[in-house]
């Protein structure tokens, strides 16, 4: 196992491959064969692992991803868009039995809606995670954890194996398709930073206030970070507790597709580097401003080396 500063990268993560096609206009759909118009659109790469690892190069981190895509256009366009954003992507294979996976979101300045194709946002499998992959990081983030279902049951002997090896540890289930939030808190005690938004961390906790939610989901172990959008940030680690208020109130919200993700990769930036949880916090929440001011998750990322 090579040391830490040794290792070719800060990050790695399994991608949940696919492209976001993002519709954007005080719009909601009617069936019964309605036509409405929409004010614009993006087709941009999407998954929740990609924003993420696309935001965290952008901070002056080296970050890779796992993943499988289609050869298909939609296939061609993701890895595109990775190599360019100098993501790491030497662990991503092409298919031609697999579709790109694509999400659609009809995006409102507060909310959206999504349609999620999974094709190759699942595709990754056990024998993808390899000893390899734990020598070639410091840390592992796992994103997307309802969506990767072929991975669910590896993820706790995987998560132990990374701490065992030195590797430090996040994780940000996004949302349950299924509402079942069943499996998190058996991976918490292998985990140092845990992510999620208020709703997801309600969910999973089973308690009515975020604080109570907070506090329950510290309990196995972790850093816990709840994202409360216009409401801020609150962070639990055992009997301390930290509340910050929102980074400000854009004048006007294009888009909040991949807000949580970039501010996962501004706190973890910074936490790697040593900061502590409220300049962890600030950062996050900077790169989670600057998304939505931009349709999809990368086009308004915040650039600029963090060190």
């Amino acid at each position: 196992m090579l040391p830490a500063g040794h290792k070719p990268l800060d990050i790695l993560c399994v991608a949940d491959l696919c492209v976001d096609l993002v519709l954007t206009g005080n719009v909601r759909p009617r069936f019964g064969q309605f036509e409405q118009l929409i004010d614009d659109y993006a087709l941009e790469l999407g998954g929740s692992a990609n924003l993420f690892a696309s935001q965290f190069v952008k901070l002056g981190g080296r970050a890779g991803v796992i993943g499988r895509s289609g050869c298909d256009p939609f296939g061609d366009l993701a890895l595109a868009r990775l190599q360019s954003l100098s993501v790491d992507v030497a662990r991503v294979r092409r298919d031609t039995d697999l579709k790109t996976g694509i999400g659609v979101a009809l995006s409102e300045p507060s909310d959206r809606a999504i349609l999620t194709f999974l094709g190759s946002i699942d595709a990754v499998e056990p024998a993808d995670l390899t000893e390899e992959c734990l020598d070639s990081a410091r840390h592992w983030h796992l994103a997307s954890y309802f969506l990767l279902s072929r991975l669910r049951a590896v993820w706790p002997e995987w998560l132990r194996r990374c701490k065992e090896q030195g590797l430090t540890t996040s994780l940000d289930t996004n949302w349950d398709p299924a509402a079942r939030w069943d499996g998190v808190t058996e991976l918490l005690p292998w985990t140092d930073v845990f992510l999620p938004n208020d709703a997801e961390a309600l969910a999973i906790s089973g308690e009515s206030d975020v604080e109570a939610a907070g506090r329950r989901l510290a309990s196995f172990g972790p850093l816990v970070v709840v994202k409360r959008g216009a409401d801020g940030v609150a962070a639990f680690s055992g009997d301390k507790c930290w509340s910050e208020p929102a980074a400000g109130h854009p004048a006007r919200v294009v888009d909040t597709t991949g807000a949580g993700d970039n501010f996962d990769a501004g706190f973890l930036r910074a936490w790697l580097l040593g900061r502590d949880v409220p300049e962890c916090i600030e950062l996050g929440q900077r790169c989670a401003f600057a998304s939505l001011h931009a349709a999809g998750g990368i086009e308004g990322q915040l650039c600029g080396e963090i060190r």
